[in-house]
């Protein structure tokens, strides 16, 4: 690839989302926002209602209601739109809201398939069965009958909820005082950066950045994998749109050359997926061999804040005398890093090497923002704490326009707290410290666990965040299982975790499958029991993803609709689940859900506002406030009324480029190292040799008091080397030496998009029109195939095939394909053909480097032109799901 071709235009972005991005069309924009009512509108009235979704933003959206009734919608017109105080305008997932709440296949009862019985399941009917209806009572005495049968027959143990330690859940807390469950746990979007980072230096699972403010002060910013306007919906992409306006240069590091690399007009440096350590340690390579006097390295930032680098500064409880220095030029296994060595694996031409270790030397004003692509790879697990040693390399923390983060999520380009609001939720939030039930499985392992009856247990790896638990990662060990009631709450694990195919034959394995859900989600489709749950629209509550948002934003919201059919709350599925397994639920989780919506609104607070350093409420609260709503508070003052807040929707902080709260994430740490040492590693220093990383990873991967490990897992040095794993890059050829490649010579890598939030939305029309979901082919890959843009693809490997329409590029890298991640299958019986791109059709299970890692984007498959009986609609003319049709 000449590097000649890297630095692209804007090819791929859509006119639709560019004008979101890039914040544009005001006038339209304002027209459409108007407070004033329209014709037919009268007595409706503007309301903040939740987009509850996990997309990786956090956004104000106003329904016009009137009388249960949505009439239309609009976004933040509260301000104007200014650098200091940026409105939070929706995506367009926000828009189609509507649609969710109220669209045709919207579940409105309790159902169970037609042919299911507790005495003959009709198992390998599932997905397939006729749907009828049933009473609430029916669908929960048959939940209930389930769980005390296999308690009884099996013991706990083998009820699997779905689960990520309580997130959001509330029927975990039920099965926990039942008796427990059998738990599942992951890194999911985080990938390696949900593991040993702290041990390192890297405290955060993300968001180690700098304030915005300071973005236009780094004469580069690299966005490794980060593609902004995709992954981290709302004003991450105004922050980085002002900063290009203030002279900021760009890079993107990645596969594919971004819609975030298209509008900021970065510098591509193509890299396999997989091999960002690879590439990286070429890159470090460069540095260490041309550097003369600093002119590449902060040898004084190294000095006294790192240990490890070489031999003069290895930390003291270091158990080998390996330094990163002497690894890089080869001392150890002979083999220097060299960029001809880096680039065969990871395809990045030399030259571009060469310019982008200058770029981030020392001579210049870096900026690194990672998302968690990278990490999300088998054999990634010294991917974080190889991004950290190359920032410190070139003395890149604790000054302005100089910073180095996983920066994925609702803070990306913005770290810090200024407005915090708490996660609210259920006491069971975040703790399993109540589940008698001591088995754990990762999500990765989850389908092979049920169908084979064995697994890798190694405790819960996001535990560890939160305090003790039972289920604390330990040492790996071989356990068995036998599940026979699954349970899929706030989850959609057959669309989200890896192998499809795998997970309907553990669903169609097992003697009972519960679901809650509003539509039919892939886990309820294969269920035998689906209640419809409520949304936020029909019900207060707190809500984990309120927390989740812009660090200058906190969040407000009502329900204005009544439920929809006979939908309840998960709240009160279960209480009536409770009724019938004995248990007091009232006792285990005393507050009302409108008490939690109550309390984490008012709990909400600017973090250091007063000018004596204390925190200040955004709401104030009167006891008028708590006797309107019957609720229990304390009075408090604040910066807005309770209704205003509320009504309004949004509460956002002004701010100034010199003011109080401008975030320079490390600075003390920089100043004296000594004086304010991290907290999170030995020896209170960024730990570029890491005992305690290396310690840890021994445990949970086997290799701990003499083990050779187990499975696939890698054995994990203290120092950030490369590591080798299954269905990466090399394992592409038959023959490596010789380059000849395998029948699964392409790699498949995945891209979050707009379409979807992870697999919500995307039964939406109005999305599914707006937005194709095609399968990204490099150009000169497809010309070889006899592919143009338009025809349809067959995508496969040996875990299932789906057929998708090409979007033929050269925004991709040779030898790798994209798909957007999160589309719900929808296979062909006769074919056993995915129509829909459901990315973990492809994906494999069991396959992991490390317990817990969801290595989704390492995979191996191979395409071609598709001429076959299935044929493509277009997605918005796929009928929709609808299990009861109302009369």
């Amino acid at each position: 690839m000449p590097a000649s071709c890297i630095r692209l235009p804007w090819l791929v972005m859509p006119s639709f989302c560019r004008c979101r991005t890039m914040q544009g069309d005001r006038k339209r924009e304002e027209r459409f926002m108007s407070e004033k009512l329209r014709k037919g509108e009268e007595g409706a009235a503007w309301v903040a209602v939740p987009c509850w979704h996990n997309c990786g933003g956090r956004c104000l959206v106003k329904a016009l209601v009137r009388d249960g009734e949505v009439l239309r919608m609009k976004t933040d017109d509260l301000h104007e739109d200014t650098w200091e105080r940026p409105q939070a305008r929706s995506c367009p997932m926000g828009h189609a809201m509507h649609q969710q709440v109220f669209g045709a296949d919207r579940l409105k009862y309790p159902m169970k398939r037609k042919h299911y019985s507790p005495e003959e399941p009709h198992r390998e009917l599932r997905g397939i069965d006729e749907w009828e209806r049933i009473s609430w009572d029916e669908a929960m005495d048959l939940f209930a009958d389930a769980l005390k049968k296999a308690k009884a027959e099996s013991g706990n143990e083998s009820i699997m909820y779905m689960n990520m330690i309580n997130m959001e859940g509330y029927i975990g807390h039920v099965l926990s005082a039942f008796g427990g469950y059998f738990d599942t746990c992951g890194t999911q979007s985080t990938g390696t950066f949900n593991l040993a980072n702290a041990q390192f230096g890297w405290a955060a699972l993300w968001g180690n950045s700098n304030d915005r403010m300071d973005l236009e002060n780094s004469e580069y910013i690299v966005l490794m994998g980060h593609n902004t306007a995709w992954c981290a919906f709302g004003n991450p992409s105004v922050y980085l749109k002002r900063a290009k306006e203030k002279g900021s240069k760009f890079v993107f590091v990645g596969p594919e050359y971004s819609e975030t690399a298209g509008f900021t007009n970065a510098l591509w440096i193509p890299v396999r997926p997989g091999t960002d350590t690879a590439f990286l340690l070429g890159i470090a390579y460069i540095m260490i061999t041309k550097d003369v006097d600093g002119s590449y390295i902060d040898w004084d930032f190294l000095d006294r804040c790192t240990v490890g680098f070489d031999a003069d500064h290895m930390p003291a409880d270091a158990k080998t005398q390996e330094n990163f220095k002497d690894y890089v030029l080869g001392a150890y296994d002979d083999t220097p890093k060299t960029p001809e060595w880096a680039s065969e694996i990871c395809g990045t031409p030399i030259e571009l090497m060469e310019q982008f270790a200058e770029i981030i030397s020392c001579k210049h004003d870096v900026s690194f923002h990672s998302n968690g692509a990278p990490a999300r790879n088998k054999g990634a697990e010294n991917y974080p704490q190889m991004l950290m040693t190359i920032a410190a390399m070139g003395g890149h923390y604790g000054k302005p326009g100089n910073s180095a983060s996983n920066d994925q999520y609702y803070g990306a380009m913005n770290s810090g707290v200024i407005v915090d609001t708490p996660l609210g939720g259920t006491p069971a939030q975040f703790n399993n410290a109540d589940n008698p039930v001591q088995k754990v499985v990762s999500m990765d392992l989850i389908w092979d666990a049920i169908v084979d009856g064995e697994y890798w247990d190694a405790g819960s790896n996001m535990l560890g965040m939160f305090g003790e638990c039972p289920q604390m990662p330990h040492e790996v060990r071989r356990d068995t299982c036998d599940i026979k009631v699954l349970v899929s709450e706030t989850n959609n694990y057959l669309t989200s975790q890896a192998h499809t195919n795998k997970g309907i034959e553990a669903f169609r394995k097992v003697d009972f499958v519960f679901a809650s859900a509003y539509y039919m989600k892939l886990d309820a489709q294969y269920a035998d029991v689906v209640v419809p749950v409520t949304t936020r629209w029909e019900n207060h509550k707190g809500h984990l993803y309120s927390a989740m948002k812009d660090k200058e934003n906190g969040y407000a919201s009502r329900a204005p609709i009544p439920p929809q059919g006979e939908s309840k709350s998960d709240r009160d599925i279960a209480v009536m689940l409770s009724e019938r397994l004995g248990v007091d639920y009232d006792a285990l989780n005393p507050k009302s859900d409108m008490q939690q919506w109550f309390d984490q609104i008012a709990a909400t607070k600017v973090v250091g506002y007063n000018d004596d350093g204390t925190d200040m409420p955004v709401a104030t609260v009167t006891q008028e406030d708590l006797d309107r709503y019957g609720l229990v508070g304390e009075p408090q003052e604040g910066l807005m009324s309770f209704e205003q807040y509320v009504d309004d929707g949004v509460f956002r902080l002004e701010r100034a480029a010199d003011d109080k709260f401008v975030n320079i994430a490390f600075k003390d740490f920089r100043e004296d190292p000594e004086a304010n040492p991290l907290p999170t590693t030995a020896s209170g220093k960024l730990e570029i040799y890491c005992q305690a990383k290396s310690d840890w990873y021994d445990m949970v991967n086997g290799y701990s008091n003499g083990g050779t490990g187990v499975a696939d897992y890698v054995k994990v040095s203290p120092l950030p080397k490369y590591l080798e794993a299954p269905l990466n890059y090399k394992e592409s050829f038959v023959d490596w030496e010789n380059k000849v490649k395998g029948p699964y010579p392409i790699q498949l890598t995945h891209a979050h998009y707009l379409r979807r939030a992870h697999t919500d939305c995307d039964n939406l029309p109005w999305l599914r029109e707006a937005l194709q979901n095609p399968i990204w082919l490099n150009k000169d890959d497809a010309a070889a195939r006899g592919i143009k843009t338009g025809d349809t693809v067959r995508v496969f490997n040996d875990n299932g095939q789906f057929i998708r329409p090409a979007s033929v590029t050269r925004t991709v890298m040779p030898g790798v394909i994209v798909i957007p991640h999160g589309a719900g299958a929808r296979i062909d019986k006769e074919t056993g053909l995915d129509i829909s791109g459901a990315d973990n059709m492809l994906t494999a299970s069991n396959r992991t480097t490390t317990p817990f890692l969801n290595g989704w984007n390492t995979n191996l498959v191979q395409y071609e032109k598709y001429d076959g009986p299935v044929k493509l609609v277009p997605d918005c003319e796929m009928p929709q799901i609808i299990p009861l049709v109302e009369e």
